[in-house]
């Protein structure tokens, strides 16, 4: 697969593939997570949520940037012999690593606990240990169903299965009376259920008794460690840019401020829905380019993919930006309504990583790994000083803004990186000219029903507009081109959807 029209042929099919398991998925997500709040008092889904943010946050840094090394030396590879050499320092590297970090977590869990000047945290930190365990199988497990280009197995296996069986669980316990349980156990879903998923797929392809059976060589560990390590620290420091902020509002604050905080998490998400869609077969893909030397295809993968991913974000991050204590009411109760002004200002500033496009994607596919690290630093160091600065002073708010300055200089410095490396950038002219008239509209919205409370129908009719607007507005300024055509083109024929009458639109206005 080496043109630009058979890359985003393939890009079509995985991201809706991806896309259709990341609505389902976060679908059920977004259920538990409105249950497991409603049945728990702020306080208590504040700690448990404490727990989980430090457990998550080490389980990244554990598994040492492999799973990306693995996809990528996957995807260059040619002979079986050596693919099966890269699973094997793959799994050993990582599941290593994980067990190192699960020792720590369980002989410090005392001293956390009071970092956090909390002692019931320790016995939680102790009950998601077993998330560390399965965490390094699940995620290099996905690792080679992406660089095999298995769209369907891995979503059903890292998005889709995990939070259909974790919300099947956290509602039968809480029926049960055990809330606290069902939150532990949906949460040990992700890594326990996808693991095993994710390793039933793989076994698949591969002979785990001729796997298991040999040791892997040395320079195969030491060309993926040469290529993870920068990926390993800057994954540290990435997961401390994401989660940073529940652990200082934990240190500043009271367990309620965190669990406003921890309620709001999956709400942004809907940031990344298509982001994710679209990553899964982007890497690799990119990967190829930039090895052929297509640094025009390159280029017009990076483009492209960005314009559309913005495109169909906006709609719903205007949504939660604008109507923000309606979603709060909404999905978690009033109790919840203190979050929603640092929602806003989470949904609001961290659209800038969509405008950015893949670029953490572009960077490991040239081969500019420690551009990663390099750039998280940045943002890290940023982050926690504006956390310092302003929790104490402003809350759960102060937090968002410093989360969001974090991932800007992050982001920023990955995009000028990029640029100077191989002269591409994600942004274009396309890609924003659509976005004013559905913020108009938003606006305006808001402006006439600013008195009245919003019911379901109503949040979600709103939605509806903003989508239909945003839509509307992609064909009246003419911001679609032959490329986007092809991809549509490519969407009607994988998918069997007769969209003659779109295209015949986008070669009038065109």
């Amino acid at each position: 697969m080496s043109s630009i029209a058979d890359s985003l042929s393939g890009l079509v099919k995985s991201a809706g593939i991806v896309l259709a398991g990341t609505v389902v998925a976060n679908i059920l997500g977004l259920l538990a997570e409105i249950l497991i709040p409603r049945a728990l008092a702020p306080a208590t889904y504040g700690r448990l949520g404490l727990a989980f943010g430090i457990v998550s946050a080490v389980s990244s840094l554990a598994i040492l940037g492999i799973p990306n090394g693995v996809t990528r030396s996957l995807s260059e590879k040619e002979s079986a012999h050596d693919e099966l050499d890269v699973l094997r320092s793959g799994y050993a590297i990582s599941f290593a690593g994980a067990v190192l970090t699960a020792a720590v977590i369980y002989l410090a869990r005392f001293e956390i606990a009071a970092l956090m000047d909390d002692p019931e945290v320790a016995p939680l930190l102790v009950a998601f240990v077993p998330y560390l365990l399965a965490f390094p199988i699940a995620k290099v497990s996905v690792g080679i169903l992406r660089a095999e280009e298995r769209t369907t197995a891995a979503t059903l296996a890292e998005r889709v299965g995990p939070r259909m069986l974790g919300l099947a669980l956290v509602a039968g316990l809480i029926v049960a009376g055990q809330p606290v349980a069902g939150a532990i156990g949906y949460w040990l879903s992700f890594s326990i259920v996808g693991a095993l998923l994710a390793l039933y797929a793989v076994q698949q392809h591969i002979n785990f008794g001729s796997f298991i059976a040999r040791l892997p060589k040395r320079e195969t560990v030491h060309e993926l460690w040469s290529f993870s390590w920068p990926l390993a620290a800057a994954a540290s420091l990435h997961i401390m840019l994401a989660n940073i902020d529940i652990i200082m509002i934990g240190y500043f604050l009271e367990s309620e401020s965190v669990g406003y905080y921890r309620s709001i998490q999956p709400l942004k998400q809907v940031i990344f829905f298509f982001s994710g869609s679209f990553a899964f077969l982007f890497f690799p893909l990119a990967t190829k380019h930039y090895s052929q030397g297509d640094f025009d295809g390159l280029d017009t993968l990076y483009t492209v993919t960005t314009k559309w991913i913005v495109w169909l974000t906006f709609p719903a991050v205007l949504l939660f930006t604008l109507f923000s204590p309606a979603a709060i009411r909404l999905f978690f109760g009033t109790a919840y309504l203190p979050a929603a002004p640092a929602l806003s200002v989470l949904m609001a500033g961290l659209f800038y990583r969509v405008l950015v496009g893949l670029n953490g994607d572009m960077v490991k596919a040239i081969n500019r790994s420690r551009i990663e690290l390099y750039s998280a630093i940045a943002g890290v160091v940023v982050n926690v000083l504006l956390n310092a600065a302003l929790i104490p002073r402003f809350g759960i708010i102060g937090a968002a803004f410093g989360t969001v300055v974090g991932y800007f200089i992050y982001n920023t410095v990955e995009v000028v990186a990029i640029y100077l490396a191989i002269k591409s950038h994600p942004f274009s002219v396309a890609a924003f000219k659509p976005l004013v008239p559905p913020t108009l509209v938003g606006i305006g919205t808001l402006v006439l029903i600013s008195q009245q409370a919003l019911g379901l129908l109503a949040f979600a009719g709103i939605g509806v507009l903003l989508c239909v607007t945003q839509f509307v507005s992609m064909i009246l300024t003419r911001s679609l081109t032959d490329t986007d055509l092809l991809l549509v083109k490519e969407f009607e024929a994988r998918f069997d959807i007769d969209l003659s009458w779109l295209t015949s639109l986008i070669r009038r206005r065109s």
